[in-house]
C-alpha cells in the first residue's frame, strides 16, 4: 500500500494499479497533466502526438484534466487543440469547466492575509516586486507593481501601487526577486507556513502564494470525488515543485525526464521529456 497525499491534513492509502499495456479496459479513468514543461513543448504548444493521445483517452471514456499554475486566461495552448475538459488553474486555487466557462471551485486570498504576509515577508526579503492575479477570465485581472518583471512573455500586467494590489481579494500573489526561487520559497515558508500555500513553477526567482491548503493535489482530490474517481484510478504528469502534491496523490504519476528534484521525488515513475512527447508515450500504452 502506498501513502498518498489527499489534501490538507489528510492521507489515504492507495494501491498501485496493475495497468497492462494496450488493455483499455484496465486503463486509467482520470488523466491529469501539467502544462509548461510537461504537456507543452519548448515552443509552448501541444504537439500533434500529445493532442491525439489525449483525444483518444477522452474518446475511450477517461476524464482528462489539465492542472497548471497558469490563470484561466492563459489556457490558449490547450484551447487551440480543442480541449473542453476541466482545468485546475493557479496551482489549485481555481477549478474551471472549460466547455461551460464556469468556475467550479475557488479559493481566494483575503486582503488581510495578503497584507500580513507581505509585511512579514519584507523583513526577510526586502527588495521583491509583487504581482497579483484576481478572479476573472481576462488579462485585465492581472496587476503588478511597476518594478515587477514577469519571467514569461505572456505576462502582461496592469500597474498599481502595492497598497492597491493588496486592497482586494486575489487568487494568487507572485513575488519576484533575484534568480533563485528556492531561496524565496524557503523564506516564505518561515514567515507563514500555515497561513498561506507557497510553491514555484520556475527557477527564475519567482514564488507563487495562494490561500492556505491550496495546491494541485488538494484541488484534484476534490474534483476526483466529484466524479467518483479513486486515486488508484488516476495517472498524473508534472515537472516542478508546484506539481508535487498532485504527483503524490495519483495512483501512478510520472515526472518528466529532467524534472525538478522535488517533482522526481514525488512521482512513482519517470516519462520522456516534454519535447519528446513524454505524455503521449505513456498514454499510448493504453490508448
Amino acid at each position: 500500500m502506498l501513502p498518498v497525499e489527499a489534501g490538507p491534513g489528510r492521507r489515504v492509502e492507495a494501491t498501485r494499479p496493475t495497468w497492462e499495456t494496450g488493455d483499455v479496459s484496465n486503463a486509467p479513468r482520470m488523466i491529469v497533466t501539467d502544462l509548461d514543461g510537461t504537456l507543452l513543448n519548448e515552443a509552448g504548444r501541444v504537439s500533434d502526438r500529445n493532442a491525439a493521445a489525449l483525444r483518444r483517452a477522452r474518446e475511450a471514456g477517461a476524464l482528462v484534466v489539465v492542472a497548471t499554475g497558469r490563470p484561466v486566461w492563459w489556457l490558449n495552448p490547450v484551447l487551440d487543440v480543442g480541449f473542453e475538459g476541466t482545468a485546475i488553474c493557479m496551482n489549485g486555487a481555481v477549478v474551471f469547466d472549460v466547455a461551460a466557462e464556469e468556475m467550479l471551485d475557488v479559493s481566494p486570498l483575503t486582503p488581510q492575509t495578503m497584507h500580513d504576509f507581505v509585511e512579514e515577508y519584507t523583513e526577510h526579503i526586502p527588495n521583491f516586486a509583487l504581482a497579483v492575479e484576481r478572479l476573472g477570465f481576462t488579462q485585465n485581472d492581472a496587476w503588478s507593481e511597476q518594478e515587477y518583471d514577469h519571467p514569461w512573455d505572456d505576462g502582461d500586467f496592469r500597474v498599481l501601487p502595492r497598497s492597491e494590489l493588496l486592497s482586494e481579494p486575489a487568487v494568487k500573489m507572485l513575488l519576484r526577486q533575484g534568480n533563485d526561487s528556492s531561496v524565496l520559497a524557503a523564506a516564505a515558508k518561515q514567515v507563514a507556513p500555515d497561513r498561506v500555500s507557497v510553491t514555484y513553477s520556475t527557477n527564475a526567482g519567482l514564488i507563487e502564494v495562494a490561500a492556505a491548503g491550496v495546491n494541485k493535489g488538494a484541488a484534484l482530490h476534490r474534483l476526483a470525488e466529484r466524479f467518483g474517481v479513486e486515486p488508484a484510478e488516476a495517472v498524473a504528469f508534472g515537472d516542478m515543485p508546484n506539481d508535487a502534491e498532485m504527483l503524490r496523490w495519483a495512483g501512478r504519476s510520472f515526472a518528466m525526464s529532467g524534472a525538478h528534484p522535488i517533482a522526481l521525488a514525488a512521482a512513482s515513475d519517470t516519462a520522456p521529456d516534454n519535447d519528446s512527447d513524454g505524455v503521449a508515450q505513456v498514454l499510448e500504452r493504453w490508448f
